[in-house]
């Protein structure tokens, strides 16, 4: 019994839970019919004509509309806001950039105004000191001119002492012309460069720095051909109008004097030439041996003063040879010039175009040497007696004159404690000059006949009033040797 009770209570159990899902099912099929039933109607409704809706569905659409509506009007109006925002923000950071800019140039203008006030109030205290030192410079030159010095190439030369004038061919060369051009630089010294057209054009630069440091540049043709005087006179004029025009682009500066390449001279040069020739009276031959102790003694054993030494701006033993050649002879007391400084000082009357090739410039004799050579010149070309007198008496009168000078300029030093102690000493000092210098012109006066007449060959029609010195200083330039 128990069995069947037990058996009958699960049937029940499972009689129930059929149920019970059958009737859950049976709910769940009810909705979902419902809820299709009510899509449809709905879609139904939507794709029907509002003339086919009836009027709750009329207002139903209609309000439906309306929001939308106004919610793409609010989209509308909050994107115009936005973009009103943005640019109100762009505005602001551009006006504060701006005033951070114009505070900056404001600041700066008044920074550069006061320091241009500092400027202007500093300039009387420049002004004074450059009064300064302008009158210590004058007070310098007229020291330095009271002392005979005299100023040239940047530097202050005294005419008394001996010169040796150093010359080099061929250049320019960057290198070798800036060892040349230091070690010159050292000594306080000047030199001549003859230089070659051709590398005038390639080295523009070096030509300018040469000319500002205060050396001569002088011309060397254009190319350098050494057969350049049997080329005719119009190649040979314009070999050297081409060179003058490459300085003048490079330097602005116009070449005084001239070199023939190998000093080859002939009469068609004579014609085409018209400035100064310069020779040489010291060969290094340095182009040959390339040795800088060769080069060396051959110019220290050989100088005196007047000189005029030959060297070659290519070769680096020629800028090895000058570190030991430019040093000794400022030892040895030679001032180093430019071949126009030694013309100058030595009162040289220096010509073109006359046959001659100038070797070196040696310093002029006194006066009484002078008129003892122009005695013994004039007994040994017989001439007249009356003449020799009448050099002999104006070199005496002369003489006479320039003690009587000496003697006035002791008297006028005797004064110099007296407030114008200066200008006595002046015009003593001027006294002294013009007598020495009429001294000099009675001597020439005396001396020029019978040196043409001694030595007819160098004295050409163009140039047969030049002194003594300037022949002493020249050669035949048909025969250089």
């Amino acid at each position: 019994m128990a069995d069947k009770r037990n058996q009958d209570s699960g049937e029940r159990k499972f009689r129930n839970r059929s149920d019970k899902y059958r009737s859950e099912r049976k709910t769940r099929s009810t909705r979902s019919t419902g809820s299709a039933n009510r899509r449809s109607s709905s879609r139904e409704a939507g794709n029907r004509s509002p003339l086919s809706l009836t009027e709750e569905e009329r207002r139903e659409y209609r309000r439906r509309k309306a929001r939308i509506k106004k919610r793409r009007e609010a989209v509308r109006n909050v994107r115009i806001l936005f973009a009103c925002v943005a640019l109100v923000f762009v505005f602001l950071v551009f006006k504060a950039f701006a005033g951070i800019f114009h505070f900056i140039e404001k600041s700066r203008t008044e920074q550069k105004g006061s320091i241009e006030t500092i400027v202007e109030s500093e300039s009387p205290e420049e002004s004074l000191a450059e009064t300064v030192e302008e009158s210590l410079a004058e007070t310098a030159e007229s020291a330095s001119e009271d002392n005979g010095l005299v100023l040239s190439g940047g530097r202050y030369i005294d005419p008394s002492k001996p010169m040796v004038a150093l010359t080099f061919d061929d250049g320019p060369d960057v290198q070798v012309d800036s060892i040349l051009m230091d070690e010159l630089e050292k000594v306080n010294g000047r030199a001549t460069f003859f230089v070659v057209g051709q590398r005038v054009e390639k080295f523009p630069e070096d030509i300018k720095n040469t000319v500002e440091r205060g050396h001569e540049v002088a011309n060397h043709s254009y190319d350098h051909d050494i057969h350049l005087s049997k080329k005719g006179v119009d190649y040979i004029r314009n070999e050297f109008d081409k060179t003058d025009q490459a300085v003048m682009n490079a330097a602005g500066v116009s070449p005084a004097l001239v070199r023939l390449p190998g000093g080859n001279y002939s009469a068609d040069v004579k014609t085409a030439v018209s400035k100064p020739l310069i020779f040489w009276s010291i060969d290094t031959e340095d182009w040959r041996s390339r040795d800088a102790e060769k080069t060396k003694q051959s110019v220290l054993t050989q100088v005196k003063d007047g000189d005029i030494v030959l060297m070659h701006a290519l070769y680096l033993s020629t800028a090895e040879a000058c570190k030991a050649i430019i040093p000794e002879l400022t030892a040895r007391g030679y001032q180093l010039v430019t071949v126009s400084e030694m013309i100058r000082f030595r009162g040289q009357d220096v010509a073109g175009g006359n046959g001659i090739q100038y070797k070196h410039f040696p310093p002029v004799a006194p006066a009484e040497t002078q008129a003892s050579v122009a005695e013994t010149t004039a007994s040994v070309s017989q001439v007249p007696a009356s003449t020799a007198s009448s050099n002999t008496s104006s070199t005496k009168s002369s003489e006479t004159k320039a003690k009587s000078s000496t003697e006035s300029s002791k008297s006028n030093k005797s004064s110099t404690e007296s407030s114008s102690s200066k200008k006595s000493t002046k015009s003593s000092t001027e006294s002294t000059k013009e007598s020495t210098k009429s001294t000099k012109e009675s001597t020439t006066a005396s001396t020029a006949p019978s040196t043409a007449e001694r030595n007819p060959a160098t004295a050409a029609p163009e140039t047969s009033a030049l002194a003594p010195a300037n022949m002493n200083g020249a050669i035949d330039a048909e025969d250089p040797q």
